[in-house]
């Protein structure tokens, strides 16, 4: 789905781009919005979803829940510690572009 923010983002976007730029987190009441508005689209009905490192929290899960929706399955990858840190330490960030390479 359009990131926060971008051109065709929902309301929610635009409400997280807000928390965003002000350098707050993101609430998340604002966060699940976004996530129920972007599953109840018709190609996440038709061809599915997967949810990259989220839920993060307990409180997130049950928000979801809530809303009905329920994963089929969940991965969880455990990788060690020495990689990850490699991979965070070896990302560039674009000062014209903010993105991250």
């Amino acid at each position: 789905f359009p990131r926060a923010g971008e051109r065709g983002a929902p309301p929610a976007g635009l409400e997280a781009k807000e928390y965003m730029d002000r350098g707050d987190l993101v609430p998340d009441s604002c966060v699940v919005t976004m996530v129920v508005d972007a599953l109840d689209t018709p190609a996440a009905k038709e061809k599915g979803w997967l949810l990259d490192g989220y839920p993060r929290s307990a409180s997130q899960a049950d928000a979801i829940a809530k809303e009905g929706i329920e994963p089929d399955t969940f991965l969880l990858l455990d990788v060690p510690d020495d990689k990850l840190v490699e991979r965070v330490v070896g990302r560039r960030l674009d000062p014209e572009t903010g993105k991250i390479y």
